[in-house]
């Protein structure tokens, strides 16, 4: 009998709501839900009948009953949640970019080498339909001898500083370092 995990969401934005749709499509659900905004957590916990709300964030990585954290916050908080995570022994799935710079990553792979964890980084564009589709014509042959496959993939945001794809505070924006 496979184990049952008990996952805990830090992030109440809108790729939270998808895993937990996602998860509620599976029959199972989520153990508990953090946020920076208390009333956005307990909103999310209604919505999702999730039974644990953590009143303050750090509170999430000490409950001995989690084992997963899924971080779906802003960029720029990510190592410092994947720390708090990994040190108190919880596996983790963080939303991509996983951390800002190599050194980042490079500090959080240690951590959980060191505490025998699982770090992963969300990353659904290996799973979308047109990159199934760009696999498959590359086994198949269908587009002769490959050297090479360039593409480009984005989305369209109206520019709004307090958005977090353009706020440099929060890892937005365009880096010139």
């Amino acid at each position: 009998m496979m184990k049952n995990y008990n996952w805990a969401v830090l992030g109440c934005g809108v790729i939270a709501n998808q895993l937990a749709q996602a998860i509620q499509s599976e029959g199972r659900s989520l153990y508990g839900v953090a946020n920076r905004t208390y009333k956005k957590a307990v909103d999310f916990a209604e919505k999702y009948n999730i039974p644990k709300v953590y009143k303050n964030i750090q509170s999430i990585f000490t409950d001995e009953n989690v084992d997963i954290i899924y971080i779906s916050t802003p960029h720029n908080t990510h190592i410092g949640y994947l720390r708090e995570a990994l040190k108190n022994g919880k596996h983790v799935l963080c939303e991509k970019s996983i951390t800002l710079n190599s050194e980042e990553l490079e500090e959080a792979e240690k951590l959980a080498n060191k505490n025998h964890l699982i770090l992963a980084e969300a990353m659904t564009i290996y799973h979308m339909p047109l990159y199934k589709k760009l696999r498959a014509f590359t086994q198949n042959g269908d587009l002769g001898k490959l050297n090479m496959i360039q593409m480009n993939f984005g989305s369209y945001k109206e520019y709004d500083m307090s958005n977090r794809f353009f706020n440099p505070d929060l890892a937005g924006g365009l880096c010139l370092t």
